[in-house]
């Protein structure tokens, strides 16, 4: 038989639905499984869009379970590393009794440095939990620990490619993420991000060979293959020094010579920045001397520490600051974008490639016979271009295999018709909680608001925290962490989030967790970001428009990723209030409502009356029957 009548015969038989309890044939699946199948038998490059629900996952590891190749899934959050490498694959594997070896490999941050555990354990003050999963722990992934580690504590002990020593380390054979990465060469399948598929492609010695790559949501790989590509510079970097040589046990008069020279170091790079208050353009030829003197001060501390063993690390580490001041001396600003980011304890100095697509080809797309890009978002307006251009697959065969959803029937989509202008912030913020505070009102809680910016939220939580109803809870971002905002609206779902940036997307809550979703404007990217201005003008510059081919199509798919998590199941019932009038009155408004889910849209009078009549136990069973009516005879 062939691979797709192999695919065929496993998703319309009865192995899946009988070792898989949750498992319904779906057509659209059946679908882009046999396009994945044929793909690998064909090679190529693939854009593949597979809407929510179309349960992508399966529709491609099994194919590459039969093919017998050897693939790498990419992904770009670890969410889904961990659902494909604990459920899914799993569960693959046992409905066709395969032995296929499933791997998952993560970036070096996320694994604990024994080095740095064992020199520097007993002066870094750290929760026994902690000091127990390290000493314990297996594989020295940070996940498997069950409580939140503090950033401050993690970054000290995690495994980082500034200092790490390779085969000179006196813990090479018992390292955690070497042995993950043995153990990843033996692997069928093997499961990583995009960060680290980028990077260890890029390095040639991280990874192991593959016949098929799938890069799942593959709308994310642009930022992940930016940041891989391009460099960074900040006095974070510096720690590995500071920690290398404050834990050696070198004497007390050099320790004290060497952290001196480090902390010139620091004042160095800090100079860089000074008096930058606000995320900001930074151009290096401003900046030659004060580079030179990163460059000449950390080649200093390489010669001071490279011949003692025990530093190595703090050489490497410096050897790796001093490149980088001289990669920033070279760069050219026609290529790259280079600013400074602030928000954070220090600010960071980037140099970003304005343009991907080569790069992309020449380091990733072509070490494969075949590469799979696939995500729920990779239409606007129903159109690839978008994507194609930004991640140079301008050769690749697109296809898009739709949703199983009855988004007519399961949401609504409102647009108050009396609404201040989009910049108008604060009065925008009355209209935003008013709708937000009326939904959460009828439907017990369940109510995501989903903000373009901190300011926007932050009004909103001032009057949100006046007018709170009774009995409902407000979670809100920067407040704790994302992962325990959601695990706590799980277990309690009267509540409302209020969330921006990272709650646009990989948020899942199915069911009657979540009915109602509230965006407060179009999700335009800031033009005044520098990186976002260099981009738009670099269209500009070759004849384009950067509108039309950038933040138009850019925010599209930001909104169509909000939107997005209201429906996740065919259980799922709820309203999406869009509170922009734009999206009716501008000409551009006909690209988001094309490139979004088909909601039913309704005057904001029938809003609540719709909330009332079917957010119930009732309305749900009656839309999941009426869904499975309309599949009953594509059933096996």
């Amino acid at each position: 038989m062939s691979l797709l009548d192999r695919i065929q015969d496993v998703f319309t038989g009865s192995v899946l639905t009988s070792s898989i309890p949750e498992y319904s044939a779906r057509p659209s699946q059946i679908k882009f499984a046999r396009a994945v199948g044929s793909a690998m038998d064909l090679g190529g490059i693939y854009l593949f869009e597979a809407g929510t629900g179309i349960g992508k996952s399966l529709a491609y590891i099994i194919p590459a379970v039969l093919s017998g190749r050897k693939i790498f899934v990419s992904t770009a959050t670890i969410t889904l590393q961990d659902q494909l490498a604990r459920k899914d694959a799993p569960a693959v594997l046992s409905a066709l009794n395969s032995d296929a070896m499933v791997c998952v490999l993560k970036g070096r941050n996320n694994y604990l440095c024994l080095r740095k555990w064992v020199s520097g354990s007993a002066s870094v003050i750290a929760e026994a939990g902690f000091i127990h999963w390290a000493e314990t722990t297996e594989d020295g992934d940070i996940s498997t620990f069950s409580e939140e580690v503090h950033s401050a504590v993690w970054r000290h002990f995690r495994s980082d490619h500034l200092d790490c020593t390779g085969s000179s380390c006196h813990f090479r054979g018992s390292c955690h993420f070497f042995s993950a990465r043995n153990q990843a060469r033996k692997s069928d399948i093997l499961i990583l991000n995009h960060h680290l598929l980028v990077s260890g492609l890029l390095a040639d010695e991280v990874l192991p060979g593959a016949d098929v790559l799938v890069i799942d949501e593959g709308h994310r790989l642009e930022d992940a293959a930016s940041e891989c590509l391009g460099l960074s510079l900040s006095e974070g970097m510096l720690l590995p020094i500071f920690d290398g040589i404050a834990f050696s046990e070198i004497d007390t008069e050099k320790k004290a010579a060497l952290l001196e020279k480090t902390r010139l170091l620091s004042a160095a790079i800090a100079d860089l920045t000074d008096g930058i208050k606000e995320t900001s353009v930074w151009d290096p030829v401003e900046y030659l001397e004060g580079l030179e003197e990163v460059k000449m001060t950390a080649k200093q501390l390489v010669s001071d520490t490279e011949k003692i063993e025990e530093l190595l690390p703090v050489s490497q580490t410096a050897s790796s600051v001093a490149y980088t001041a001289d990669r920033f001396l070279q760069l050219s600003t026609e290529e790259y974008c280079c600013f400074a980011e602030t928000g954070r304890k220090q600010p960071i100095l980037k140099g970003v490639p304005l343009n991907i697509g080569p790069d992309l080809m020449d380091t990733v797309y072509s070490k494969f016979d075949t590469t799979i890009l696939t995500s729920a978002t990779l239409t606007v307006a129903d159109e690839f271009d978008f994507f194609r251009n930004r991640l140079g697959a301008w050769d690749a065969r697109a296809k898009s295999f739709g949703s199983p959803f009855d988004y007519p029937s399961q949401a609504i989509l409102s647009i108050p018709a009396s609404l201040p202008p989009h910049n108008s912030h604060e009065d925008l913020a009355i209209a935003v909680w008013q709708w937000g505070r009326r939904l959460a009102e009828a439907l017990n809680g369940r109510t995501l608001m989903l903000f373009t910016s901190y300011r926007n939220l932050k009004l909103v939580k001032q009057l949100a925290e006046k007018e709170l109803p009774p009995d409902i809870r407000l979670f809100t971002q920067g407040e704790m962490s994302r992962s325990s905002i959601l695990r706590e609206f799980r277990e309690c779902s009267r509540g409302i989030i209020l969330g921006t940036s990272s709650f646009w997307e990989g948020v899942d809550l199915p069911g009657n967790m979540l009915q109602a979703v509230v965006i407060d404007r179009l999700p335009f990217a800031s033009p005044g970001h520098p990186l976002i201005r260099a981009r738009m003008d670099m269209i500009e510059k070759h004849g384009g428009s950067s509108f039309g081919q950038y933040s138009l199509p850019l925010a599209a798919v930001r909104l169509k990723q909000g939107v997005g998590r209201l429906i996740r199941s065919l259980d799922d019932m709820g309203v999406v209030m869009i509170m922009d009038r734009r999206i009716l009155a501008m000409n551009y408004g006909k690209v988001f409502l094309r490139s979004i889910p088909p909601f039913r849209i309704v005057s904001e009078d029938q809003v609540i009356d719709f909330v009332m009549e079917h957010c119930s136990s009732s309305g749900v069973s009656t839309v999941r029957d009426a869904q499975e009516g309309k599949n009953e005879d594509l059933r096996p």
